[in-house]
C-alpha cells in the first residue's frame, strides 16, 4: 500500500490529476508515489516495452504481434490490476482507519512530545512513527503487488534487496518532504480558521519546487542519468525539440532495466530547464519513429501548459478537499474523541483522520480528474502525430505493442476506464491517430 505517502499526494495530489504529473518515476513508483514532475506516460499508468514488427524483443521471449500465451497473460494481468486497485483502496481505509480508531495516533503524538519539546521536532517524530508503523503494517502488501506479481509477470528485473532498497529510500524522500508540509498544515490549522485557503495557495510554490527538484535531485537518488549513447538517436530528438520551438534541450538515457523491463520516455521542463529522458529499455525497442511520435506527444503536453492546468486542478482538489474537512471532521472528532485520543482537528494526532478523509475524497473525486486527463492525452497524441511526422499506422502500432508488451487491456470495461483510467482506452487512440492521420491525406 502507499499511504505512507499520502502525506505528499495530500499536497500535490498526483494521483488524482495524472495527465501531466503522472509516472515517469516508473522503476520506482510503485514504492515512490511522488509522481510530481512535468514527466508523462503515453499509456495509462503503463510504460512502453516494444520491438519492431517481426523481431524479438531484447526485453522479452516472445514475438509480435501477441501469439495466444500472451494473450492469456494479459487477460490475467488485466483482471489481477482491476480487482488490485479496489483491494488496495479498501487495505488504506483499513491501516487508516486502523492507526485512528485503536489510539495508535494519540500515542505517536504522545512519544514524540515526551522526546522534544519544540511543536516542529514533535511533528517530526510523530511523523516517523506513524510512517514507519505504515510502512511495516502495509509491507506484505507491497511486497506481493510490487515484487512477487511484478516477477510472476516476467517485469522486475530486482532482487529483492534491490527492491527493499528502493522502498527504504522512498520512504525516507517521504519524510523529508513531509515533514515540513504537515508542520506547515497544522501549523496554519491551529492559527486561521480558512486554514484551508492559506493551505490550498500556499501549494502552488511548493508544487513548482516539487517540479522542478524532482527531475535534477530525486530522481537520480533510483537511476544513473548519463548522456544518450546513441547519436543519431539524440540527434533526431533534438531536432524533433527544436521543430517545436523547445531550444537546446538536454537529452539523457536511464537505466531504468536494472528494476524493469517496462519502458518509458519523458520530457520535462520547467522555466529554464528542458530535458528529454528516454529508458534504456526503450532505446533499445523502440523504432526511431515510435519514439519521435512518443516524444512529440510528451512535447505536446509541454507546449499546451497541461502542467499547469493539472497543477490548478491540484489546489482546486486542495481547497475543496481541506473546506469538507474542516466542516465535517470536527463533529465526527466530537463524538468520537475518547476513543481518537484527541479532541481538535489542530491535533496533529488527527492526521490519520485527514488522510482518511481524503482517500474517499480523491476516490470521489478521481472520475473527474481522469476525465481531464484523457482529454489531454487525446490532445497531445494529436499533437504528437503532427510534430513527428509519422503516419497513423505506425502511431497506432506503438499502441497495439503497448497492450501486447506491457499487458495492458487496450479494451477495459466502461466503468473501469471511467473510474480509472487517466488516459484513454488504447483501442480508441490507436482508432483515433489513424482517424487524425487519414483526416490530412
Amino acid at each position: 500500500m502507499k499511504i505512507h505517502l499520502w502525506i505528499l499526494l495530500f499536497i500535490i495530489l498526483a494521483g488524482f490529476i495524472s495527465t501531466c504529473i503522472a509516472d515517469s518515476l516508473n522503476p520506482i513508483s510503485d514504492s515512490l508515489m511522488i509522481q510530481i514532475a512535468q514527466e508523462n506516460t503515453i499509456g495509462n499508468n503503463d510504460s512502453i516495452a516494444v520491438s519492431s514488427p517481426g523481431t524479438e524483443s531484447v526485453d522479452s521471449n516472445f514475438i509480435y504481434p501477441m501469439p495466444p500465451e500472451r494473450k492469456a497473460l494479459l487477460i490475467s494481468y488485466s483482471q489481477f490490476n482491476n480487482r488490485w486497485r479496489f483491494i488496495e483502496f479498501f487495505v488504506d481505509i483499513a491501516l487508516l482507519a486502523l492507526v485512528l480508531f485503536t489510539g495508535l495516533s494519540s500515542k505517536f503524538r504522545e512519544w514524540a512530545r515526551n522526546l522534544v519539546k519544540r511543536e516542529f521536532l514533535a511533528v517530526l517524530f510523530y511523523l516517523l512513527f506513524f510512517m514507519i508503523f505504515i510502512y511495516a503494517i502495509s509491507f506484505p502488501f507491497d511486497y506481493y503487488r510490487e515484487y512477487i506479481i511484478e516477477h510472476e509477470y516476467g517485469f522486475s528485473n530486482q532482487t529483492f534487496g534491490d527492491w527493499f532498497g528502493d522502498t527504504l529510500k522512498s520512504l525516507a524522500v517521504g519524510f523529508v518532504f513531509g515533514v515540513p508540509v504537515v508542520w506547515i498544515l497544522y501549523w496554519l490549522i491551529k492559527r486561521f480558521k480558512k486554514w484551508w485557503l492559506f493551505f490550498a495557495v500556499g501549494s502552488i510554490p511548493f508544487i513548482a519546487f516539487m517540479m522542478l527538484i524532482v527531475p535534477v535531485v530525486v530522481s537520480p537518488l533510483f537511476n544513473k542519468f548519463e548522456p544518450i549513447k546513441d547519436q543519431n538517436l539524440a540527434h533526431e530528438m533534438v531536432a524533433l525539440a527544436e521543430k517545436a520551438g523547445i531550444h537546446n534541450p538536454d537529452v539523457f538515457e536511464v537505466d531504468a532495466s536494472k528494476q524493469s523491463s517496462k519502458v518509458n520516455a519523458y520530457f520535462t521542463g520547467l522555466f529554464g530547464t528542458k530535458r528529454i529522458v528516454l529508458y534504456d529499455t526503450t532505446i533499445k525497442n523502440f523504432t526511431v519513429n515510435e519514439l519521435k511520435f512518443i516524444m512529440g506527444h510528451e512535447i505536446g503536453h509541454y507546449l499546451m501548459h497541461h502542467i499547469w492546468y493539472g497543477l490548478f486542478m491540484a489546489v482546486i482538489f486542495i481547497f475543496i478537499a481541506g473546506f469538507l474537512t474542516d466542516k465535517f471532521m470536527g463533529g465526527i472528532i466530537n463524538k468520537q474523541s475518547r476513543r481518537f485520543g484527541f479532541s481538535s482537528l489542530g491535533d496533529v494526532a488527527s492526521f490519520p483522520l485527514v488522510m482518511l478523509f481524503i482517500t474517499l475524497f480523491g476516490f470521489v473525486f478521481q472520475p473527474f480528474s481522469n476525465g481531464v486527463s484523457r482529454y489531454f492525452e487525446y490532445q497531445s497524441d494529436k499533437f504528437g502525430l503532427e510534430l513527428s511526422g509519422v503516419n497513423g499506422d505506425e502511431a497506432a502500432t506503438a499502441f497495439d505493442k503497448l497492450s501486447v508488451f506491457n499487458l495492458s487491456d487496450p479494451e477495459p470495461s466502461a466503468i473501469i476506464e471511467f473510474w480509472f483510467y487517466d488516459h484513454p482506452a488504447l483501442i480508441k487512440r490507436m482508432e483515433n491517430v489513424k482517424k487524425l492521420y487519414a483526416q490530412t491525406k
